[in-house]
């Protein structure tokens, strides 16, 4: 009984951050009709359709948007590595951290979602600069050779 609370605690709280249905159900197991239901109750529309993001490679098109990754990666691979809590309450976690210290960001949920699901699997790796020892987002970006955002040192041993 205790899980099955959890869960459904777990679930408001992603639907109430705009997590779209499918992931939620995904994560929490919560029957997909009760989810879409609830999120058009809690948001005043349905929950977003078609493909979900997949790739971090989609979301650093230019170097704002690929700072910005860098910044959620840094406070979820922070809080990774402080927390015993399940992967989904970690993202949350992150988030928070991340909107609390740049609050105009422009990552919504699903892209921080992206983001540590990549970090995870290791599809993509968080490293600091040799030279400057600002925090670089490795693999993060199309048909580009890794460099260091601040200094701009080419990262020739990655």
């Amino acid at each position: 009984m205790l899980q099955k609370y959890k869960q459904q605690s777990l679930a408001v709280n992603l639907l109430n951050r705009k997590v779209r249905a499918t992931i939620v159900h995904q994560v929490t197991e919560v029957s997909i009709k009760l989810l879409r239901k609830a999120y058009k109750e809690l948001h005043g529309r349905s929950s977003s359709q078609g493909s979900l993001k997949f790739s971090i490679k989609g979301l650093t098109r230019n170097n704002q948007k690929y700072i910005e990754v860098t910044h959620f990666a840094v406070c979820f691979r922070n809080v990774e590595n402080n927390s015993q809590d399940i992967h989904a309450e970690k993202v949350i976690l992150a988030f928070d951290t991340y909107k609390q210290s740049n609050p105009s960001g422009q990552l919504d949920f699903g892209a921080a979602w992206v983001i540590a699901r990549g970090l995870a699997d290791k599809s993509v790796q968080l490293t600091k600069c040799p030279h400057c020892k600002s925090w670089v987002l490795l693999n993060a970006r199309e048909n580009r050779r890794e460099r260091c955002g601040v200094c701009k040192t080419l990262l020739d041993n990655f």
